[in-house]
């Protein structure tokens, strides 16, 4: 048997699942530059959408909830999305109006 592979996988398999998920109006968003790449809350979203200057500054007037700390709201095609500036971590979608 080889127990060397499978050691990896039940380490994997045994590490707990964290979710820093807000409740979102949207379940997922395409964004542009991933080629059709599906985004859901929990995905990491593109390097680009982490930078201060692709964030929403005007969330308030847009009716978005205030950002989470450090994060802040970033426009991807028809929707809203909240980025963890930290780590890109989608933390909520809203469609844009």
């Amino acid at each position: 048997m080889q127990f060397k592979h499978l050691l990896p996988a039940l380490l994997i398999a045994s590490l707990p699942v964290v979710s820093f998920a807000a409740p979102s109006a949207e379940e997922s968003v395409k964004a542009p530059e991933t080629h059709n790449r599906e985004l859901k809350v929990g995905d990491k979203a593109p390097d680009q959408y982490k930078r201060d200057e692709n964030a929403i500054t005007n969330w308030k007037a847009k009716g978005l909830p205030a950002p989470e700390k450090e994060s802040h709201w970033v426009r991807m095609g028809d929707h809203y999305v909240l980025i963890q500036i930290t780590n890109g971590v989608v933390l909520a979608i809203h469609p844009a109006s």
